[in-house]
């Protein structure tokens, strides 16, 4: 590749990467995930070589915790607020159906209401319901930390692969 396309490829790869780490705000996108597949096609692109595999196998990593961290983190916040195993299994189910059925945005929106509904069924108290709910929208902000963070460490070890 010649030394002007491939710097040219690179800043694109870098602009994409902070685009989609931007992105980390919005529930829905996958962010840590779109890093990661940016990171593959770089290593397509360019080759990977040994160094290159071991720099995207620790982003895969990365890209792996986020999405195990993100669901921990919304659970968490729900159990924390005294929200019963079932209501967050109820809440899940609604979610993902809804965002299938609908848009990943609704599906947000009716995990909430699936959680605070379920939670009110099963303990006839608005106010411990809402506790719960917003102890779960509290573990989501949290989970969207999580993120910025580990996909700001998968930009770094591509600009470490790729410039160092």
């Amino acid at each position: 590749m010649l030394p002007w396309v491939e710097t040219g490829f690179e800043i694109l790869m870098l602009i994409a990467l902070f685009i989609a780490w931007a992105a980390t705000v919005v529930p829905i996108f996958p962010a840590t995930a779109v890093i990661w597949g940016l990171t593959l096609l770089y290593g397509v692109v360019t080759g990977f070589g040994t160094r290159g595999l071991i720099f995207f196998a620790f982003i895969t990593l990365l890209a792996i915790a986020s999405f195990v961290t993100d669901e921990i983190l919304g659970v968490a916040g729900a159990r924390k607020g005294g929200a019963r195993w079932i209501s967050i299994v109820i809440a899940s189910i609604v979610g993902f159906i809804s965002s299938i059925l609908l848009t990943p945005i609704a599906g947000i929106l009716l995990t909430i209401v699936a959680l605070f509904l379920a939670e009110n069924y099963y303990k006839g108290d608005a106010e411990k319901a809402w506790e719960a709910t917003k102890q779960m929208l509290i573990g989501w902000g949290w989970a969207i930390v999580a993120r910025l963070g580990i996909g700001l460490v998968q930009i770094v070890l591509w600009a470490a692969w790729a410039w160092l």
